[in-house]
């Protein structure tokens, strides 16, 4: 006998594209959504588990698009010789697998992956899918490829004195060749996405226009990756980066702080994905910019000594690139650029759990519209993980992962982060939280 019908009556869909529609009936039959309808329509069955949402919203399951898995060991994420060898590799990795179900629990039914050590992304994918850990839907990320010698590298090897042998979670690389085997080495470990940094800045340090990789040596890690069917993302915050990633084919630009019209073009041309993460900026500038610069030489995240008009001047240009991103990412949007959620969240500063954060930042300081902020939670975010035809919208045929909220986010965005904001949590139409009252 097969299982009974979820029903969802009397809910205020917002269908990661539309604008809400009030009274409506959603059901769910196994994994699947079967029928979304008017509640006069609903044709009921005995067996049906009937929730009466009572005017809640019922919205697609949201997508991290830039989860460090392992980031926020003992709170700190900045202490250690090198990012990735905060704690031991297990450590790390139970770590990973609280930060995925808590990001489930809250409502991201998807996830991808950003620079991670000890191939942590990978075991975690598998982990979930298993059913040893709950996790949102996952493609593993990568350690990141660095060139030899870049800020990057030189910040994760200054103790280089220690002979310590590993970088954590980058991976340094020189050359067309090693470029090449580099996305190789990753994807033949079984990580679904490619992690590079391909220019300087963004969050506590300006974007200077350049890009680290040559063309040669970012075209060939492109074309190794998606020869084995992997996706390539970029730490792209410098105008040049970006352009020079949107051209070569790179699937995910993460920071994107200074790109213009001619990035933007170029973005459009490749269907290339951009991950704004501006809540890392926000948060920095709102602590750095309180600091008492005159009273000691200051270390700020990279843990580099500046004597303070160094750290005024950097602050500044901190200050001027978020200024100008504010501007920007509302013109690219308006443009059809396809915008994600997800930002460096395990940092003191952001801690994991805090995802609707950058959601607000998006409303209340770019001036973007909650539904289109919603849309790049959902239905982009589903695009983005290569889920475009099954997931992100609430209609028949697809995944029944979705989100039932106590309140309106298309009205409200802030409510998906109030304590009792989250009502219910499905996964492929299994209850992963669940505190609706069965209908009378």
């Amino acid at each position: 006998m097969s299982d009974p019908r979820i029903v969802l009556r009397g809910a205020l869909l917002l269908n990661g594209r539309d604008p809400a529609r009030p009274g409506t009936t959603v059901v769910v039959e196994g994994d699947r959504i079967t029928s979304v309808e008017a509640d006069a329509a609903y044709a009921p069955r005995p067996d049906d588990e009937v929730h009466d949402l009572a005017g809640r919203a019922l919205m697609p399951g949201m997508v991290q698009t830039h989860f460090h898995s392992h980031f926020g060991a003992f709170g700190d994420g900045v202490s250690a010789p090198a990012l990735g060898l905060e704690a031991a590799p297990p450590y790390l990795s139970m770590l990973a697998a609280k930060n995925a179900e808590q990001a489930l629990r809250l409502g991201w039914t998807g996830a991808i992956g950003s620079s991670n050590a000890f191939t942590i992304d990978v075991s975690l994918k598998e982990a979930i899918g298993a059913g040893i850990v709950r996790g949102p839907r996952y493609l593993a990320g990568s350690r990141e490829i660095v060139t030899t010698g870049e800020y990057s590298d030189y910040a994760n090897n200054r103790n280089h004195f220690m002979e310590l042998g590993c970088t954590g979670l980058t991976y340094a690389v020189s050359g067309e060749e090693e470029w090449r085997l580099a996305a190789r080495v990753e994807g033949g470990r079984g990580c679904d996405v490619i992690k590079i940094s391909a220019g300087p800045g963004h969050g506590s340090s300006p974007a200077r226009d350049v890009m680290y990789p040559t063309r040669a040596e970012l075209h060939a890690l492109v074309e190794a990756a998606h020869t084995l069917g992997k996706r390539v993302r970029a730490h792209a915050p410098s105008r040049t980066s970006i352009l020079e990633c949107a051209r070569a084919g790179v699937d995910i630009i993460d920071h994107a702080d200074r790109l213009d019209d001619e990035c933007i073009e170029a973005i459009l041309d490749a269907d290339t994905t951009v991950v704004p993460s501006m809540l890392w900026s926000a948060r920095f500038l709102e602590l750095a910019e309180s600091w008492d610069h005159d009273a000691a030489v200051l270390q700020i995240s990279e843990g580099f000594p500046e004597t303070p008009d160094e750290v005024r001047r950097r602050i500044a240009a901190v200050r001027e690139d978020f200024e100008y991103t504010c501007e920007a990412m509302p013109r690219a949007h308006r443009a059809g650029v396809r915008m994600v959620i997800g930002d460096d969240f395990g940092t003191p500063i952001m801690p994991h759990g805090d995802y609707v954060a950058e959601l607000e930042l998006y409303v209340k300081v770019l001036g973007m519209a909650p539904l289109d902020v919603l849309r790049w939670a959902t239905h982009n975010g589903a695009i983005a993980m290569g889920l475009g035809d099954e997931a992100g919208l609430i209609e028949p045929g697809r995944l029944a992962d979705f989100v039932v909220v106590n309140g309106d986010p298309s009205v409200d965005i802030s409510c998906l982060g109030a304590e009792d904001g989250i009502a219910a949590v499905a996964l492929g139409g299994d209850w992963v939280a669940n505190r609706l009252a069965p209908a009378a």
